[in-house]
């Protein structure tokens, strides 16, 4: 049948069916059919197969007489672990049966030769991921078999697994279909999101890339998106795949039509644009899917019948991948760097780590190597006295979700090999495989190899020993290459030889050129065999040296393999010098050594002469830790946010130093410390937050070692955001840095009126008293808290901070007004300065460092706004000859139908990193920061945008609609159906020309159209935040603020787009919401609180409007929204539409 279809398309493209569930919507189906027995089975669209065969007869009938090729069998959805949500999983074999005996009995009639019909086995992905450990490999495995074997007693030509979300959900379902019915070939089509990637993360190079080595008919997409979306993704599969393409997409993005789903995309254009895919190399099938009819496939079929497909680009890619990202085997500059360390039997600290079941700890381990720059993480767990196949188990279970790395398990049992491999979703490598106990363990491993499609490290070594000649070498290689590629059919290219190598560190005769010889077999094999890579364990050559001797012989021997075409290499990325920077002598007494050059000397004997003698040099090449005293050892542990290192450091060294010394002294001056790096800018906010959890974490360990009197801390501060403030991160912060600084901080919330701050001051008998807040209302509110204050007599001093809030108005509005000290703080760290000199007492100079002029008591007032004069200044007025036309009026509900994933596409990435997360570029040049963007934070953001689809974190709120106005010079009226003024806008004008208002946007003279938007992120991630910040994750607590921040501005966005759409204003962007537009639209929208309308109270009107009040959303009494991660907009369609400031 492969070779039949492959045929086929040489001619013409074969065209796929359409949607069966669209037909099924549109279809009135008798409730009685959605029966079975004494279940009520609704929306199991494969249930009738059973019950209503007639139906799904006519439907697969329909498309066939439409002009499509191959019919997709009615068993989406017939796996166990789906129909067990209707209670129908014993029933999945006839269920998928009589769907495939359907599909048969009419392809069987209406086929001929001039026109081909065949039977597609539809298998969809079902609910559960794998790789997030939702169902096992082997339960997804058993259910796809039991589908595939009903679905090849059907008959079915052809398995179709569509919708794929998962790496390794198709390895199970590949693996199912081959084993059940290895004649019939199998189609794989995934589900590229708006996103650019799969609902669990791979990207298209990276599926392309895994799926590389498996046998199957052709590699495509469908469903997530329409045909314009899926186009950038086609040239990515042509560069990267050796298969034919399939693509059967959406009928275009679904719309919310009067509260149905709806595809927009008319028959007409959809085979417009899906013709134009014949224009790629390789694309051979087309087809339909959500919201396609036979009438989109009788047109798309008409259009392309007479085209010739374009034959597959043949790829010379060479590649291995994890979830989220790809590494070349045979990296054009370099080579591939393969992470040593998290292997039981070369690391001591891994070995014990394992030892204690710490499995946390091995991800540490492993993250350490991510940051050294590794490429691929080789994974060793077996060590006598542990079960090494459950060890693997846990470690790369743990290592496939949270590591970036492509990985290597590396063990000598086959039962752990393959428990790794059920785990991985990636492309990775195997390690190893040789003759050593014969061919029929070779045999095993190569078809494990081959079964998951990994690349496989071959070694050099037979039944009679490890070879240690370059003939040798090369011989044992060629037969393990000749049986590798010729009887279990792997690809060269997937091989990688590690021609071994022995110490020449040992002083055996026998070993002395072991060196030259393994470089010489390197460069032998690989000019006979230039498909393959090469790899070497390189610390073996200098194995017996003293450890920091074998740095410079280990970098020394690498560049010369480099040279003689070694691709990759196992090391301790961080122990590799570059040989450019090695002195000339270090590298003449290497190099003596490993071309064994015994001219007047051995060499062995001058390599530890040499480097015995060169004490600045193992001084230079020490672990970080080694030289560094005690105090040095904890400050730099809580710099790095080491917790693994720094809370077993810290138990230990409490016997010897008192635990007091170390709370109070050594970490407390490393947070001040890092205070210092974050106020030069030599540290970012996240890392100091990381920091600061792993401080936290440290004290509690240590505060049953303290003294009682000890456990109490020092000057005490009462934190509020005050009165009608509802925002409350950067006061959280405050209450993280200085707890950690050793000072007791007292957070009273948010919304704090001046009442509740003198109380809790009175009743924890405070030092000082914190105020902070967002919004410039907020100053204001400081300033009459100080005045109050002041009425009751307090003179405690006060620390003042937010956003809105400068020296100026500080030394202006505040000082004046207050007997006590007054510190301006303008980030944590002026609130640790300010404590600190509180703590000691005194005078107290309230202008802290930072803040001092040459005359600190010089204060120049700011020149104040013009403000618009009625009298003198004329309006610039608009002609405002716009005539839009609302879809509807009154308010309509967004979120119900919007695609959470969607949102993500929508932010703002630089934004969110930059400002949100506050990574900032320090010493790294453009291109440093956007690799360590790419590397670091976009996986990241994936990481997180899992996690909150999946536990519904992000539970949007989005409410827009249309208003009748008009406007009356400053004011916007609102009106009714009854055209009854229900509310008016009033709004400020510029004091400067052109005196813009926002008013001035709409109509006066007739009734106009304005829109109105609510968007928040929800109140589940306000929830999240407040758990997370409770389990001291305070790094964690701060990105997930500033992400639902961002969510909420996306969210916003993609109402202003909707209604964009719907008033078709679109001619500089395209008319769907997957086309993401920041810039050069038409019309803009105006948030209350901001430039053009900083008036909070025009949210109570909005309020009023759009009524979000029904989702548990609410208005503080200064008009701020709860949840914080809301925004209000007036939107104005208006080409001439501006932001300006008033």
């Amino acid at each position: 049948m492969k070779s039949k279809i492959l045929n086929s398309i040489k001619r013409k493209p074969l065209i796929i069916d359409g949607a069966m569930g669209t037909m099924i919507q549109k279809t009135n189906i008798a409730s009685s059919l959605w029966n079975f027995g004494k279940l009520n089975c609704e929306g199991c669209n494969e249930l009738l197969n059973l019950t209503a065969p007639n139906i799904i007869h006519n439907m697969h009938e329909q498309y066939i007489k439409a002009g499509a090729n191959l019919i997709k069998t009615n068993t989406f959805g017939a796996i166990p672990w789906v129909l067990q949500d209707y209670g129908l999983e014993n029933q999945t074999y006839d269920i998928a049966y009589k769907a495939a005996k359907i599909a048969k009995e009419l392809c069987e009639k209406y086929h001929n030769q001039k026109d081909e019909k065949y039977v597609l086995g539809c298998i969809g992905p079902g609910t559960k991921l794998p790789s997030l450990g939702h169902i096992s490999y082997d339960k997804m495995y058993q259910g796809y078999c039991q589908t595939a074997q009903a679905l090849k007693d059907g008959a079915v030509d052809i398995f179709l697994l569509e919708t794929c979300q998962d790496p390794l959900q198709i390895k199970a379902g590949i693996h199912a279909l081959n084993d059940t019915a290895p004649q019939i070939p199998v189609m794989v089509s995934v589900t590229i999101e708006l996103s650019g990637a799969m609902l669990i993360g791979t990207d298209t190079k990276t599926i392309a890339t895994i799926l590389e080595p498996f046998d199957i008919l052709s590699l495509g997409f469908n469903c997530g998106t329409g045909p314009i979306e899926v186009a950038q993704h086609i040239q990515i599969f042509c560069d990267n795949s050796n298969l034919p393409i399939s693509i059967h997409a959406n009928a275009g993005l679904p719309e919310n039509v009067g509260g149905t789903f709806v595809y927009p995309m008319k028959p007409e254009q959809f085979a417009t644009i899906q013709k134009q895919f014949l224009n790629f190399d390789g694309v051979a099938f087309l087809g339909g899917c959500c919201g396609t009819t036979p009438e989109h496939i009788k047109a798309l079929s008409e259009a392309t019948q007479h085209i010739k497909p374009k034959p597959v680009k043949k790829t010379d890619t060479n590649m291995v991948a994890s979830l989220f990202t790809t590494k070349e085997l045979k990296p054009k500059e370099n080579y591939l760097k393969i992470g040593e360390r998290s292997n039981a039997t070369g690391s001591k600290a891994f070995k014990d780590i394992l030892k204690n079941e710490d499995f946390d700890g091995t991800l540490t381990i492993a993250q350490q190597q991510t940051r050294d720059k590794a490429d691929v993480l080789d994974v060793s767990v077996g060590y006598a006295g542990r079960d090494e196949t459950e060890d693997m188990k846990k470690v790369i279970s743990l290592y496939s979700q949270k590591i970036v790395l492509p990985l290597m398990p590396d063990s000598t049992q086959l039962l752990a090999l393959e428990a790794s491999l059920k785990l991985i979703g990636g492309k990775p490598i195997l390690n190893s495989v040789n003759f050593e106990d014969g061919e029929q363990r070779f045999d095993a491993i190569c078809s494990l190899a081959k079964k998951f499609g990994t690349a496989l490290v071959c070694l050099s070594i037979d039944e009679d020993s490890m070879a240690k000649t370059c003939k040798r070498k090369v011989d044992i290689a060629t037969r393990i290459y000749e049986r590798a590629t010729k009887i279990h059919g792997i690809n060269p290219k997937n091989l990688i030889f590690d021609m071994l190598v022995f110490t020449i560190g040992s002083g055996e005769e026998q070993y002395f050129d072991a060196g030259v010889e393994t470089i010489n077999a390197i460069k032998e094999f690989s000019q006979k065999y230039p498909q393959v890579s090469t790899t070497l364990g390189l610390s073996n050559i200098s194995f017996g040296l003293d450890k920091d001797a074998r740095i410079y012989l280990n970098s020394v021997y690498l560049h010369h393999c480099k040279k003689a075409g070694l691709s990759s290499a196992i090391v301790n990325v961080k122990h590799i010098l570059p040989y450019e920077k090695i002195n000339k002598k270090n590298i003449t007494i290497c190099e003596n050594l490993i071309f064994n050059k015994r001219i007047e000397s051995d060499p062995l004997f001058d390599f530890i002469e040499h480097f015995d003698k060169t004490e600045h040099i193992k001084q230079k090449s020490k672990d970080e830790l080694d030289s560094l005293s005690s105090k040095q050892q904890i400050i730099y542990l809580l710099k790095e946010g080491d917790k693994q290192r720094l809370i077993p450091l810290a138990l230990k060294l409490k016997d010897k130093i008192p635990a007091q010394t170390i709370v109070n002294e050594w970490l407390i001056d490393g947070m001040k410390s890092i205070g210092v790096l974050f106020g030069s800018g030599q540290m970012q906010l996240p890392f100091v937050l990381q920091s600061a959890e792993c401080m936290k974490a440290c004290v509690d360990k240590l505060n049953p070692y303290l003294p009682k009197k000890e456990c109490k801390t020092k000057s005490k501060l009462i934190i509020g955001t005050v009165k009608g403030d509802v925002h409350d991160v950067g006061k959280n912060l405050v209450d993280i840095i200085l707890s950690n600084n050793g000072f007791d901080i007292i957070n009273i919330g948010i919304k704090v009126a001046v009442g509740d701050f003198i109380k809790s001051f009175n009743s924890h008998k405070a030092d000082a008293i914190g105020m902070s807040g967002l919004l410039v209302k907020s100053t204001n509110e400081m300033k009459a808290n100080l005045i109050e204050l002041k009425k009751q007599n307090i003179a405690t001093p006060v620390l003042l901070g937010g956003a809105a809030l400068t020296k100026d108005f500080v030394d202006n509005f505040c000082r004046p007004f207050y007997k006590g000290a007054i510190f301006y703080c303008r980030d944590a760290f002026d609130g640790v300065v300010a404590m600190q000199r509180i703590q000691a007492g005194g005078v107290l100079d309230v202008w802290l460092d930072a803040d001092k002029k040459a005359n600190k008591f010089e204060i120049k007032p700011k020149k104040p706004k013009k403000l618009f004069d009625k009298t003198k200044d004329k309006p610039i007025l608009l002609e405002n000859n716009h005539n839009f036309k609302a879809p509807f009026w009154s308010y309509k509900d967004f979120h119900k139908t919007l695609d959470k994933a969607l949102a993500f596409n929508w932010i703002d990435r630089r934004v969110l990193y930059r400002q949100r997360w506050a990574y900032k570029r320090g010493k790294k040049n453009t291109q440093e920061f956007l690799n360590y963007e790419k590397q670091t934070l976009d996986p990241l953001f994936e990481k997180y945008k899992q996690e909150f689809i999946k536990n519904n974190v992000f539970d949007p709120i989005a409410i827009y609609g249309y208003f009748r106005c008009k406007s009356e010079n400053d004011k916007l009226n609102i009106y009714d159906e009854n055209f009854d003024k229900v509310a008016t806008f009033n709004f400020p004008r510029q004091g400067i020309s052109p005196h813009r208002s926002v008013a001035d946007y709409f109509k006066s003279d007739q009734y106009d159209v304005v829109a109105l938007t609510f968007a928040s992120a929800g109140l589940n991630i306000t929830n999240y935040e407040k758990a997370i910040y409770e389990a001291g994750e305070f790094s964690k607590y701060y990105q997930v603020h500033g992400l639902g921040v961002e969510l909420a501005e996306a969210t916003a966005e993609i109402l202003h787009k909707q209604i964009r759409i719907e008033l078709g204003i679109t001619k500089n962007e395209k008319a769907v919401l997957s086309d993401v537009k920041m810039k050069g639209y038409q019309g803009r929208r105006y948030s209350p609180g901001y430039m053009a309308c900083p008036d909070l109270s025009l949210n109570e009107t909005i309020f009023d409007l759009l009524k979000p009040q029904r989702y548990g959303i609410s208005l503080s009494e200064t008009h701020q929204m709860h949840p914080e991660q809301s925004t209000c907009a007036i939107v104005s369609a208006n080409i001439e539409a501006k932001y300006f400031s008033v």
